[in-house]
């Protein structure tokens, strides 16, 4: 993920993936963070189950897939999970989510070098579906986030033509 639009295209992906019918990016934050301060992706998808926000940052983890033949069925941008491990290793990720099935309460849970913080997702307020927010992009990698601080324009225009490109689809 070598830019702040490559983690939006990720993450609606991902939404599109969840059969939503409604998909809404917010992008930016305090005046001095920008693009890489606060990037968030809601949908009204399927939702994660509890159980599977634990290892929803992990490398190779995904729904996708429970037997072998599975393979030959996808139907998906990609294999969700993917890219939040990515995600994870370069910003503060945390998603909220929750499935019909869960009738009381959405789960949250927040990651960090794809694991996740705490030893299980908590009950939070959220809406069906899932929320992907990622905060302070690249602040572990120094010379990537000095790239991106000065370009903020640029990046809001390129996130706005992935985001019309998918909804045009």
């Amino acid at each position: 993920l070598g830019r702040p639009v490559s983690v939006v295209k990720e993450l609606l992906e991902n939404a599109l993936d969840a059969d939503s019918s409604k998909v809404t990016v917010q992008v930016g934050g305090s005046s001095s963070g920008g693009v890489l301060q606060h990037l968030s992706v809601t949908d009204n998808g399927k939702g994660i189950s509890r159980i599977d926000l634990k290892k929803a940052a992990q490398r190779f983890a995904t729904s996708k897939l429970r037997v072998a033949d599975d393979l030959k069925r996808i139907q998906s941008f990609g294999f969700r999970g993917e890219a939040l491990a990515s995600i994870s290793m370069v910003a503060k990720l945390q998603i909220v989510s929750r499935r019909t099935a869960d009738k009381t309460c959405a789960y949250k849970q927040s990651y960090k070098n794809g694991l996740p913080i705490q030893p299980r997702a908590q009950p939070s307020a959220g809406l069906q579906g899932t929320t992907v927010t990622v905060q302070d992009l690249f602040y572990n990698v120094a010379h990537r986030k000095r790239a991106f601080q000065k370009k903020d324009s640029v990046e809001y225009q390129s996130i706005l033509e992935v985001c019309q490109r998918y909804a045009i689809h």
